[in-house]
C-alpha cells in the first residue's frame, strides 16, 4: 500500500482493493470509487499484479476452478478468502 501526498483522491488500502476487485472488473463501482481504485493501481504494483492475475484467469477460463486457486500467490489467495469470508460469513 502506498500514499501519494499530491493525490486529490485518498489512497485505498490494498486489502480494500482485494475486496473490490470483482466489482471493479465488472464495472459495478460508483464513479468516485472507480477513480479511487484507478489511483491506487497507478501507485501499487502489488495490486496491479493481483489485477493482472484476475484478468488472466478470466481470459483463460471465464471462471475459477481448483487449479486457478492453486496457482494464485498464497498471500493473494489468503486475502481473497478472508475478504470472501467477511462478505459472505457462513458460506465458506
Amino acid at each position: 500500500m502506498a500514499n501519494d501526498p499530491t493525490s486529490l483522491v485518498p489512497d485505498l488500502p490494498c486489502i480494500e482493493f482485494v475486496e473490490l476487485v470483482t466489482d471493479f472488473l465488472e464495472g459495478a463501482l460508483a464513479p468516485s470509487r472507480h477513480e479511487q481504485v484507478e489511483g491506487h493501481l497507478e501507485i501499487c504494483s502489488g495490486c496491479r499484479t493481483v489485477l493482472a492475475q484476475w484478468h488472466e484467469i478470466i481470459v483463460l477460463n471465464g471462471h475459477l476452478d481448483e487449479h486457478d486457486v492453486d496457482i494464485l500467490d498464497p498471500v493473494v489467495r489468503d486475502a481473497l478468502v478472508a475478504a470472501f469470508c467477511r462478505t459472505y460469513p457462513g458460506e465458506s
